[in-house]
């Protein structure tokens, strides 16, 4: 009796020894979630970053790649995040329109004229404050800075005035800061997913469409509008986004790796984005767009006085505050 009662013992200190390894073991699996299709910038820049997440926490962390809106629209997994969910996804700055207004004007069109200037941002008093307000929502910045791309208009016609988009239907994604930049460029906003492009330009439901050059050649739009403006109404800069809650359960370290690591990929994800623009450009014209360069300075003149007149729930002179921090 006394040898089973022993062996009992030994069993369960055993068993108990090995839970804790496995506990001690276990990884944090991380999903990352993003629009953007396999093989595009932000998927590649993406799977670099978890084997450099992997590398530098011994395994303890560990990012899985959701690309393609796997986990659903860029909101929806935000909301996902915010109530605890283990998830990092890349959203628009114009996200934060409801919960933190002021935020959203560094998606505003012609607010920056180079990404170097852009960037100046993220190092300022007035962002470090906005960053806090994120916090009291409920969220948390993990990467602010991720250069996503400068965003031009390809058409049916040439359109390198506010005067000649006028009547001209361009297709933007369902976003009231998309609308009201397309507006105060002159054309007429057409909100509609992304798929839906091709067809409606085929069938004149639409007359153009702005994007990044990959975006733009990725979708074949140029197989039916041909005429490329170089308007580069958006230098956009995306954030990487967590909930406050998943965040505080990290350990300061894995923070601190996540940071880190994060910001290599930043590095890492604007060379890719650079290069990409580059290469797509050069195809687009290989394949017969016609490539028209835009003064940006009627359009930029529009931009400042239309954009924060339709968003009355801005701080007053927000824009011109950012455009000075950022061009100052």
């Amino acid at each position: 009796m006394r040898f089973k009662k022993l062996t009992l013992i030994a069993t369960s200190l055993s068993i108990a020894g090995l839970g804790s390894i496995n506990l001690t073991q276990a990884a944090t699996e991380i999903r990352v979630a993003y629009g953007n299709q396999p093989g595009e910038p932000v998927d590649v820049a993406v799977k670099e970053w978890a084997k450099n997440v992997k590398e530098a926490s011994d395994g303890e962390l560990t990012l899985s790649a959701f690309p393609a809106s796997q986990l659903g629209a860029e909101t929806d997994v935000m909301e996902q995040a915010r109530f605890g969910a283990p998830i990092i996804t890349i959203t628009a700055y114009s996200n934060f329109m409801s919960s933190v207004p002021d935020l959203s004007v560094l998606d505003a069109p012609y607010l920056a004229e180079s990404f170097d200037d852009k960037l100046k941002v993220f190092d300022s008093e007035w962002f470090a404050e906005q960053s806090d307000k994120v916090e009291d929502a409920g969220y948390h910045i993990v990467i602010p800075n991720a250069v996503y791309g400068t965003r031009h208009l390809l058409s049916r016609e040439p359109a390198t005035t506010p005067e000649a988009l006028d009547g001209v239907k361009v297709r933007v994604q369902n976003s009231p800061m998309y609308v009201e930049a397309m507006r105060a460029m002159g054309a007429t906003p057409t909100p509609m997913s992304l798929g839906d492009v091709y067809p409606a330009l085929a069938q004149g439901m639409v007359d153009g469409v702005e994007n990044p050059t990959p975006v733009l050649f990725g979708g074949k739009f140029h197989e039916v509008v041909q005429h490329l403006n170089l308007t580069g109404h958006m230098n956009t800069v995306a954030p990487f986004v967590t909930g406050k809650t998943f965040w505080n359960q990290l350990s300061e370290e894995n923070q601190k790796i996540l940071t880190e690591t994060g910001q290599d990929m930043a590095i890492h994800l604007r060379d890719l984005v650079e290069r990409s623009s580059q290469q797509s450009l050069k195809k687009l014209k290989d394949a017969g767009v016609k490539v028209h360069e835009v003064d940006p300075q009627p359009f930029r003149e529009r931009a400042a006085e239309q954009v924060p007149a339709a968003f009355p729930q801005w701080s007053n002179g927000l824009y011109e505050k950012v455009r000075q921090i950022i061009n100052g």
